[in-house]
């Protein structure tokens, strides 16, 4: 069974992470408040764009709202000593540092993740198979009947579908989670000759 979050925040409270301020990428890649300022920039993007799912800007939005929660989540298992995957899975990433999440945070972050991947990226998926199924997870997230003001009002505010809405009470959920870590977690800046290499694994 895979730890639970406050099981793996437990296990590092306490301990300390050495970062070596003459080392740029080390200390980029590293440390955890480059992580929350990087996620930071991004939203601020995301935000000005706009959440409205039928706006002009609403790929990029989505883009930039995954991506924000891809780097804080990230930031968040390196401060819980996780080993960080290489993908934009937000679910996979959510998984691995035990977090447990609504069923419509878990849709929202199904339908950032195909953003991240393709959708807002490229005009198709890799494969038939898989672009038809986004689409169909997308198009999920939207009511097909009814007005079209009671569409639009779904799409702006249904906590399962990608807004302005969803994406705020999510990115506030996992900076609070971000934070938990980074307040347990002391990090020291030091030269690089002071700190001693990693053992091999």
């Amino acid at each position: 069974m895979t730890a639970t979050f406050d099981q793996k925040l437990s296990a590092v409270t306490g301990t300390s992470r050495r970062i070596a301020i003459d080392d740029p990428h080390g200390r980029y890649s590293g440390g955890l408040l480059y992580y929350l300022a990087k996620s930071k920039s991004m939203r601020g993007s995301a935000l000005a764009l706009g959440g409205e799912p039928f706006g002009e800007h609403f790929d990029a939005f989505a883009l930039l709202a995954g991506f924000s929660l891809e780097v804080l989540i990230k930031g968040t298992l390196l401060g819980l000593g996780e080993k960080v995957p290489l993908t934009h899975n937000l679910l996979k990433l959510v998984d691995q540092a035990g977090l447990t999440i609504s069923s419509d945070d878990r849709a929202v972050l199904r339908a950032l993740t195909i953003y991240t991947i393709w959708r807002s990226r490229y005009p198709a998926a890799k494969g038939k198979n898989e672009m038809i199924e986004d689409t169909e997870v997308l198009d999920s997230q939207y009511l097909h009947s009814g007005s079209l003001e009671s569409i639009v009002s779904s799409a702006c505010t249904s906590p399962r579908a990608v807004n302005t809405a969803s994406y705020e009470r999510l990115y506030d959920f996992f900076v609070q989670r971000f934070f938990d870590v980074q307040s347990r977690v002391f990090e020291s800046a030091e030269f690089s000759f002071n700190i001693a290499p990693a053992a091999p694994t």
